[in-house]
């Protein structure tokens, strides 16, 4: 018969699967900011949650799973995907000295509804312009 032998060193606390976990709020919310201040045009890094994921040492997956269990660490989230949108449409529009127009048109659709005609379509409209009866010609 073999013996388990049983560690008293880990003082981890252990999930049901038995790893412990790297949730620790104390210090993940400060890697959080330092990876958001870590990000940005300057530093040619986008955020991302999988920059996140590598700047935490963990998986994608679990970022979205400590998302749906801890509500704080959900708006961490969604301010990482904002702060990229912001940069995505920032430099898209303004990546150069100019407005690209593309970027202009695709934030229009995307945001505010517009939407291209497949065709022209040819309207004729009559205008009349009158004139007074005092003004002769």
């Amino acid at each position: 018969m073999k013996k388990q032998i049983v560690s008293t060193k880990s003082k981890e606390i252990k999930h049901s699967e038995g790893r412990p976990t790297k949730y620790i709020p104390e210090v993940i919310y400060p890697k959080i900011e330092e990876y958001i201040t870590s990000c940005g045009r300057e530093q040619t890094s986008l955020p991302s949650i999988e920059g996140l994921a590598l700047h935490l040492n963990v998986n994608p997956d679990t970022l979205y799973e400590w998302a749906n269990k801890y509500p704080e660490f959900s708006d961490a989230i969604k301010k990482i995907l904002t702060k990229q949108k912001k940069q995505l449409m920032d430099d898209g529009m303004y990546g150069g000295k100019e407005v690209n127009p593309a970027m202009a048109i695709f934030l229009l659709k995307v945001n505010h509804g517009l939407k291209e005609n497949e065709g022209l379509q040819q309207t004729n409209i009559q205008i009349i312009v009158s004139r007074g009866e005092d003004e002769t010609n």
